[in-house]
């Protein structure tokens, strides 16, 4: 493995445990470039840090104990994919559906292109 793509592998772990995880928006910009692109369809497509923003807050307010487990890490030298499962309660809205109470837990493999040390584009299959 090259450096850059053992750095790569670092930032998706970061990412993970620290913005996702910890819920710690402020380190959103250290790892993310200003003009981000999120692309879930067709979940939605965003752009910017503040869209990142969102998602993570509305995350947490939607699973109480919201927590993504890392299943596998693959890095290259311009990219990083994750699989990882969401678990946590479902006690807040999270899209159209009204909170269950109900534990859940959910997989989601993201696909991040890394420039500069910063994600520029991150493109994501997720299982609702």
């Amino acid at each position: 493995m090259s450096l850059r793509s053992e750095r790569n592998r670092q930032l998706g772990l970061k990412i993970n445990q620290e913005v996702w995880n910890e819920g710690r928006i402020d380190r959103i910009a250290d790892y993310f470039a200003e003009n981000f692109i999120s692309d879930r369809r067709p979940y939605g497509l965003t752009q910017g840090l503040e869209a990142l923003r969102a998602a993570v807050e509305r995350s947490h307010a939607a699973f109480s104990d919201f927590k993504e487990e890392i299943r596998a890490v693959v890095a290259d030298d311009e990219r990083v994919v994750v699989h990882f499962t969401i678990k946590g309660r479902h006690t807040g809205v999270w899209g159209p559906l009204q909170p269950t109470g109900r534990e859940v837990a959910f997989d989601e493999i993201v696909i991040m292109e890394v420039q500069d040390g910063k994600v520029t584009r991150l493109t994501g299959v997720i299982d609702n």
